[in-house]
């Protein structure tokens, strides 16, 4: 009786290992190149259709099981992580040797000076152990200008497992050029492990995952002229994390408009679907907008095929949101005076600029 007793325990305990939840570490995170190398990781990921897919954000708590089998590839990209030095050696100086990261960006469209080739830089740190975005970079009028978070962005802080207590970071960062005018960004970053359980998706089966819930509040604001332009965001995070990725198998983006969060961004981690003819992701890009100048009420906008839930705003030169909308490809315009305005258009980690004139 007492050996069919134990051998019992022993396989009742087996069997809640395999469903046991899972730690991720800075093991777990992107890595960046060795030495001598140009690049580290190349995470590639599809981003879904939310057509016909119901995505529950409420649905976390223990041993959950996350069937996201029926998503469907709409467009691709691909996250490659350089070394600071190997994209202009001046950002290793001045942000970290250690730094690394991914172009955000080729261009910032809708701003009155040149910025291009766009990276954050990220950084893993010890004492306490954690993952954070400690660089921006940019050629802004064809001088590549280096700038570090005065209070860094933490995106993780390590062991994360469930339950974790709730992590708050404020991150700022800014810059001012003589005669040119400034950019900055200030806001508070909010992250707890919320659930665990298994995860499967077009790329993985049944894999263990914890998942992070991040809600980011901040305002990005450009100077120009002694006039500073004001752009807030309000955006949760949802991250499904597994051992070895090094990137997320599920990355769902909401923005939050009062208490109802509408995702407007579900990603994938993927392998390359080329047979699917999948377009690839442009992270920030102009967009089109008519009539231009705008003499009627309405105004069209032109939005990449990707984009099924978006947001839009209209901002004056004041800084000032003035019109907005979600998911709306005419927007109206009746009540604005007569001026130039900013449009920016958000899907989930993708922008979209355009300048308008109405008369």
């Amino acid at each position: 009786m007492t050996k069919h007793l134990f051998g019992t325990l022993i396989c009742c305990a087996l069997a809640a290992s395999t469903e046991a939840q899972i730690t991720i570490t800075a093991s777990d995170m992107p890595v960046g190149p060795s030495i001598g190398a140009s690049y580290g990781d190349t995470l590639r990921y599809s981003i879904a259709s939310p057509t016909g897919l119901t995505i529950n954000l409420a649905d976390s708590g223990t041993a959950k099981v996350w069937d996201f089998s029926s998503l469907m590839p709409i467009a691709q990209g691909v996250d490659t992580y350089k070394s600071a030095a190997n994209v202009n050696i001046s950002y290793a100086v001045t942000i970290s040797p250690s730094a690394y990261g991914i172009k955000i960006a080729d261009s910032l469209p809708g701003l009155p000076i040149q910025v291009k080739e766009v990276y954050n830089f990220y950084n893993k740190k010890s004492s306490p152990s954690r993952f954070v975005v400690e660089g921006f970079a940019a050629k802004i009028s064809g001088l590549p200008i280096p700038v570090n978070y005065t209070s860094e962005d933490v995106i993780y802080n390590f062991p994360l497992s469930y339950p974790h207590g709730t992590d708050v970071s404020n991150f700022k960062l800014s810059y001012s050029m003589a005669g040119l005018g400034g950019f900055a960004q200030a806001g508070t970053r909010t992250t707890r492990v919320d659930g665990w359980g298994t995860i499967t998706t077009p790329y993985a089966n049944a894999v263990s995952v914890i998942r992070v819930r991040s809600e980011i509040v901040e305002v990005d604001s450009v100077t120009v002229g002694g006039t500073s332009m004001g752009i807030p965001r309000h955006v949760v995070e949802y991250k499904w994390l597994a051992n070895g990725e090094h990137y997320p198998l599920l990355y769902v983006v909401a923005n939050k408009i009062g208490g109802t969060e509408v995702p407007t961004l579900i990603r994938y981690r993927d392998t390359k679907r080329s047979t699917l003819n999948v377009p690839a992701v442009a992270k920030v890009q102009t967009l089109e907008v008519y009539p231009n100048p705008a003499f009627s009420d309405k105004l069209n906008l032109v939005i990449p095929a990707a984009w099924l839930h978006f947001s839009v705003r209209v901002y004056d030169m004041e800084g000032r949101v003035v019109a907005s909308s979600n998911s709306q490809q005419t927007i109206s315009i009746g009540g604005l005076k007569a001026g130039h305005y900013l449009l920016v258009a958000e899907c989930g980690n993708s922008r979209g600029y355009a300048q308008f004139v109405k008369k």
